[in-house]
């Protein structure tokens, strides 16, 4: 008797010999993306685009369509819609021209995260300004403050160095994506490995 447990036993070797593949696919796709960043550092930061577009966009439409849904309650909302319209803008942006900012050496991407962080914080800064006291007012404000500076520093970086900024933010995605990679590989053979016993039983 073992108090109910080897159930779960079972239905966890099962949940892991279902998904330990993905993961694995997940991690050669990783390792593979990584690589290309190393090797061909334009066509990654094309990559780079399509996937910050994808998400700004997203962030847009959701700011925006927050910002018509309070717009009877809150004062503050022409903020969160300006919020939303850059988002969408930015995004929008950079999907519909990804392969020009990857020819262009990433330069259109650096810009397009530039703007959008100086305008989503100072716009998410005069927000959070007008809100009442507490904890989400001094949040929003820190996010707004940090978003803000951030950009501004990358800003001063990219108009240094646009070069290595372009080539550092390459290499260091490629980096990533490849230790990230590596990690998953070994989750899904540590998966595989801990389905196997089981499911020969």
């Amino acid at each position: 008797m073992t108090g109910g447990y080897p159930a779960p036993t079972f239905a966890d070797s099962s949940l892991r010999s279902h998904i330990w593949w993905t993961v694995l696919l997940r991690g050669v796709l990783a390792i593979v993306f990584g690589i290309v960043a190393l090797v061909a550092p334009a066509a990654a930061l094309t990559g780079i685009a399509v996937v910050f577009g994808a998400w700004v966009l997203v962030d847009g439409v959701s700011t925006v369509a927050l910002a018509i849904r309070l717009r009877r309650v809150d004062k503050r909302w022409p903020w969160l819609l300006l919020q939303g319209i850059v988002s969408v803008l930015a995004g929008a942006a950079t999907l519909v021209f990804p392969t020009v900012a990857g020819i262009l050496g990433g330069l259109v991407v650096l810009w397009t995260i530039i703007v959008y962080a100086i305008m989503h914080g100072a716009a998410g800064l005069v927000s959070a300004a007008g809100a009442g006291d507490g904890p989400a007012k001094r949040a929003g404000i820190g996010s707004g403050v940090l978003t803000l500076v951030f950009g501004v520093v990358f800003a001063i970086v990219v108009l240094l160095a646009p070069d290595a900024t372009l080539l550092g933010l390459a290499w260091t995605v490629g980096a990533w994506a490849i230790v990230f990679g590596a990690m998953l590989v070994v989750t899904a053979v540590q998966l595989r490995r801990g389905s196997a016993p089981l499911r020969s039983m």
